[in-house]
């Protein structure tokens, strides 16, 4: 009985410790992981493997910051994969041409990989066809582009020294992890702190009483894709920079997946209206530590998707129970 106003308490209440776990499951699986990760392999706390580790994960880390605003919708995105890979042709093939620098390929893929997502979103505000069709059609289309101009095979680059953002380090830090960072905060500063913002969480929350209000639910759409697009073309620039090439046939093939994952792990609802940035990055955190021990394990890779799936079985089941 509650002594304060005689009423009973109720059977299912949850426990301080338990509502603590749920809360902060993402936090509790990174250090549960981490310690397990370190007693059993002598080489997972070295500091080579550690900046390996966030090298390999800067590119889908990237990624996933721009379809973190999609999911917020409710929605997916599908395309960013095959976007990367159109981004990075475009990246590799103007730095052949005369006239055309570093910096004018880069803008030019990053420009290509942000119009590819704005036509997601015109495609599914003005054409009303679902985000899934959508996404799932344009990443068959730029794909299928991307291997008919290279005949399948692998386009390079020009520049040696284009991948100085691939592999060189600044103050003992991969210079590909700076603009992973500047866009993380950045992502997190326009979620938390603008009118984009809010308009993108009250529109994942509940559409009709965002439209009632007076959301600009079409732009915001729009704009969501269109920032899902500009993240792949900028993994498209990280993805170039550490082989100075792109595959059009293998590149990126499960990006899009290994994205969605890791925004669920991190917390996001697919159903749109929860979900930090900081969360989502903790999701690609903990998929990269996963890949990382296995292959320092030698876990074959066929196998390591297991792992990836039972965790976001496990999450969504969560997810279920708390709602």
């Amino acid at each position: 009985m509650n002594k304060r106003y005689g009423l009973p308490l109720r059977a299912n209440q949850p426990g301080l410790a338990w509502r603590f776990i749920q809360k902060n499951h993402v936090f509790l699986i990174i250090v549960v992981f981490f310690v397990i990760a370190s007693v059993s392999s002598d080489y997972f706390l070295s500091w080579e493997n550690l900046m390996n580790l966030f090298r390999q994960a800067s590119v889908v880390g990237m990624i996933a910051l721009g379809v973190h605003f999609v999911i917020l919708l409710g929605m997916v995105d599908f395309s960013v994969g095959s976007i990367l890979v159109f981004s990075g042709s475009i990246i590799m093939v103007l730095q052949g041409i005369d006239g055309f620098g570093i910096w004018l390929s880069i803008l030019a893929g990053v420009i290509a990989g942000m119009l590819l997502g704005l036509l997601n979103g015109v495609i599914v505000v003005y054409g009303k066809v679902p985000s899934f069709i959508t996404t799932l059609g344009m990443m068959f289309a730029v794909r299928s582009i991307s291997l008919w101009y290279a005949s399948g095979g692998a386009l390079q680059g020009k520049y040696s020294q284009y991948t100085a953002l691939g592999h060189d380090y600044t103050l003992g830090i991969p210079n590909i992890l700076f603009p992973l960072i500047l866009a993380a905060i950045l992502a997190h500063v326009v979620l938390s702190r603008t009118l984009l913002g809010r308009y993108i969480y009250a529109v994942g929350n509940n559409r009709i009483a965002a439209f009632l209000s007076g959301t600009p639910m079409h732009w915001v759409t729009i704009i969501a894709f269109g920032i899902s697009g500009l993240a792949a073309g900028v993994g498209a620039v990280l993805e170039t920079s550490r082989l100075n090439s792109i595959s059009t046939s293998s590149s990126a093939t499960t990006y899009e997946l290994d994205v969605i994952a890791a925004i669920v792990i991190g917390g996001a609802n697919l159903s749109g209206g929860k979900g930090t940035i900081w969360g989502t990055a903790c999701g690609v955190l903990i998929l990269s530590m996963i890949s990382n021990y296995m292959n320092l394990e030698n876990v074959s890779p066929y196998l390591q998707g297991i792992l990836k799936g039972i965790l976001m079985l496990a999450v969504l089941y969560k997810q279920k129970k708390m709602d």
